[in-house]
């Protein structure tokens, strides 16, 4: 079946992500996975022009191209985050392969300049994770990729970080009794961990309101 693909960048679109994962679980295949995301693109839409960001999204399309090439797959996310998928490839070499791109990203002079003159520069911060080792469902290896991305965002940006172990908090610190029962019913019907219900639910709150725009 003929895969999707994002106009602007020429990937595969993200729509396809969870599938193709499954997909390499099923035959069991090991895997790794990089979450990518623009450093500042909403300033430089802002700054430089919509032309300068759809430039950049491109930019980066082609270095992993160049640096990650078959068998990995490369995604544009609905979510203007890029995601790789290594069959086969372990944590580290998943790493220094966003740390090339990272590089490659940096480097590259793309021509635009603002209204004061000051000419546009760009960086990725990249998060790396792997199956099974950072978990064996496809929304648990892309949320430990995820999160560590955004610790490398957090750290200060222009960086790549490797997925590691999470602390869990105990969850009847936060909720009512009244919500721990209803989550208990859901997790009954659903037959779903009430710790994964949860988690899907941070993850839907985090994809709504993005981070860099607060």
């Amino acid at each position: 079946m003929e895969r999707p693909v994002d106009k602007l960048t020429g990937l595969i679109s993200g729509a396809v992500i969870y599938p193709e994962m499954e997909a390499l679980i099923a035959r069991g295949s090991e895997f790794a996975v990089v979450f990518i995301d623009i450093d500042g693109l909403y300033a430089i839409n802002r700054g430089f022009g919509r032309e300068a960001g759809d430039d950049v999204f491109r930019l980066i399309a082609g270095h992993i191209g160049d640096i990650f090439g078959d068998p990995s797959l490369a995604f544009r996310d609905a979510r203007d985050e890029f995601v790789i998928v290594m069959p086969g490839g372990g944590k580290e070499d998943a790493f220094i392969k966003a740390e090339r791109l990272r590089v490659l990203v940096c480097e590259e002079r793309l021509g635009h300049t603002s209204a004061d003159g000051i000419p546009l520069t760009q960086s990725i911060s990249a998060g790396v994770s792997s199956f099974p080792d950072d978990g064996v469902r496809p929304d648990d290896v892309c949320r430990r990729a995820e999160s560590a991305m955004i610790r490398a965002k957090k750290n200060g940006r222009n960086a790549v970080c490797l997925a590691r172990e999470e602390k869990l908090i105990p969850k009847t610190s936060h909720y009512t009794r009244a919500q721990l029962e209803k989550l208990s019913v859901i997790s009954g019907k659903l037959n779903a961990g009430e710790s994964a219900l949860l988690r899907e639910a941070l993850d839907d709150l985090l994809k709504k309101y993005d981070v860099n725009d607060l």
